[in-house]
C-alpha cells in the first residue's frame, strides 16, 4: 500500500493517541476556516490557504477583471508568495528539530512528533503578529497586503508541518484531496471508520470556522483573529503534553467499517 493512503502512525500509536491527533487536526482546520473568512471578506476575492483558488483568481486578474467583480491581483500574488514562503520555511524548521524523526531502521512513526509542534509554534508567532496588526489598525482593510502576507505565511507553515504527519488526505489548509478521499473511499468501501470520521470532521470544522469568522467580523470585529490564535496555541500545548514521543511501537487497532480493505 502506498504511503499516500497509509496512516503511518496507526501501526505504532495507541488508539487514544490517534484520537487526540485527529481532534487536533480538526482544531487546526477550524482555525483555517476562520482565517479564510476574515481575509476573504475583508480583503476581497482572495484566499489565505486555498491556493488552488488563488491560482484561478490570479488568472482572472491577469485577464483584466478587477474589483469588485474580480480580485486584486497584487493581494492574490502576495498570498501565493507568502504561503510558498511559509511552506519553505517549515522545511528547515522540521529538519532542525528532527531528533524524534523516524528512521528506516525502526520504521516507528510518532502520532505527533515534536518538530511538528515547533513548526506550528513558529506559525503561531506569525499569527500573533497578524493579530497585533489587526487590533492596532484603524482600518485593517487598509493594511491588506501586510495582513495577507502574515496570514498566508502562517498557514503555509502549518500546511507543511501537518504534511509531516503523513495523515492520508489531511492538510488542515486545503480540502480538495480530503473531499476526494472521503467520497471515493466511501464509494469503494475502502475507508476505516476512523479515517472516514477524520476526513468528514476536518471538512465540517473548516466550514464551521468560516461561519464563526463571518459572525465575528459582524459582531466582534476587533477580536475576530483571537480565536484562531487561541485554537493554535491549545493544539500545540495538547500535542506537547499528550502526544509525547514513543520509543516503542504496538498495533493501534482501528475498528473498521464493513469493508474489504482498511488501509487508512
Amino acid at each position: 500500500m502506498s504511503d499516500r493512503v497509509t496512516d503511518r502512525a496507526a501501526a505504532h500509536a495507541t488508539p487514544g493517541e490517534l484520537a487526540v491527533r485527529d481532534w487536533l487536526l480538526v482544531g487546526l482546520s477550524f482555525a483555517t476556516g476562520i482565517y479564510e473568512a476574515i481575509c476573504f471578506l475583508t480583503f476581497g476575492k482572495v484566499f489565505t490557504a486555498a491556493q488552488t483558488g488563488n491560482l484561478v483568481l490570479f488568472g482572472i486578474g491577469v485577464e483584466g477583471t478587477r474589483q469588485p467583480a474580480g480580485p486584486n491581483p497584487v493581494t492574490v500574488v502576495i498570498s501565493l508568495a507568502a504561503f510558498a514562503a511559509g511552506a519553505a520555511l517549515a522545511t528547515p524548521v522540521l529538519k532542525a528539530f528532527d531528533g524524534d524523526k523516524e528512521t528506516e531502521d525502526n520504521k516507528v512513526y510518532q502520532a505527533w512528533p515534536r518538530r511538528v509542534s515547533i513548526a506550528l509554534a513558529v506559525a503561531l508567532v506569525v499569527q500573533v503578529g497578524f493579530l497585533a496588526v489587526w487590533v492596532t489598525a484603524a482600518a485593517p482593510a487598509s493594511l491588506a497586503y501586510i495582513l495577507m502576507a502574515l496570514s498566508a505565511l502562517a498557514l503555509g507553515l502549518q500546511a507543511n508541518a501537518i504534511r509531516d504527519l503523513h495523515v492520508p488526505g489531511i492538510s488542515t489548509t486545503a480540502f480538495t484531496a480530503s473531499f476526494i478521499d472521503l467520497f471515493s473511499g466511501l464509494a469503494t468501501w475502502s475507508l476505516t471508520a476512523r479515517s472516514a470520521q477524520r476526513l468528514a470532521a476536518t471538512m465540517v470544522s473548516m466550514a464551521a470556522g468560516a461561519f464563526l469568522g463571518d459572525w465575528m467580523l459582524g459582531h466582534a470585529h476587533p477580536y475576530a483573529p483571537v480565536v484562531p490564535v487561541v485554537v493554535t496555541a491549545v493544539v500545540i500545548a495538547i500535542a506537547w503534553l499528550a502526544l509525547k514521543p514513543r520509543a516503542t511501537s504496538g498495533p493501534a487497532g482501528e475498528q473498521s467499517l464493513p469493508v474489504q480493505h482498511a488501509a487508512n
